[in-house]
């Protein structure tokens, strides 16, 4: 009887830990893309300290348009003026931007020149520009890759007014 409940020990808890382990690796490794396949922006601020770095492809920006998009989310008020500074603004526009009136959903847009988001747009090759949301209620920068001028349309224009719904 000893040996029996030994044996029943020795396979069922192997069993059991590859039951949790398995379901867990299977969903991380399907949500995951390969660094090769993100974008610079999100290679560059991964390891940010104090900010948390996604990147999501084929983002629903509306009906018709679906955008990879990298988004940063700072940990507290102190991460995201440094993530600020990092995107080349002043310490005059952090504080204007930090003590802004507004809900969650307000947001400021601009467009910065492909993989670089703290340098300017890009006024003669409108093609060579992605676009920005900084949603600064929620310490986070939404970084869309685009992939001709009318994406870059689209989201500066079409969708001003709109919500982005940035938790999916």
């Amino acid at each position: 009887m000893n040996s029996r409940r030994r044996i029943f020990w020795w396979v069922f808890l192997p069993l059991c830990l590859l039951a949790a382990v398995v379901p867990a690796a299977i969903t991380y490794w399907r949500h995951t893309v390969p660094l090769s396949e993100t974008s610079e922006v999100y290679r560059q601020y991964r390891h940010q300290p104090g900010v948390r770095a996604a990147f999501i492809r084929q983002m629903p920006i509306n009906d018709t348009l679906r955008l990879d998009m990298t988004l940063l989310e700072a940990e507290d008020s102190a991460a995201f003026a440094d993530l600020l500074k990092k995107l080349a603004y002043t310490d005059e526009n952090i504080h204007d931007i930090m003590t802004t009136e507004g809900d969650e959903n307000s947001r400021y847009t601009r467009s910065y020149r492909k993989n670089h988001p703290e340098m300017p747009k890009d006024k003669e090759d409108k093609s060579n520009n992605d676009v920005m949301g900084l949603f600064y209620k929620r310490y986070a920068v939404a970084f869309f890759h685009t992939r001709c001028e009318e994406d870059v349309n689209i989201l500066l224009y079409a969708n001003m007014f709109k919500t982005v719904n940035i938790n999916k």
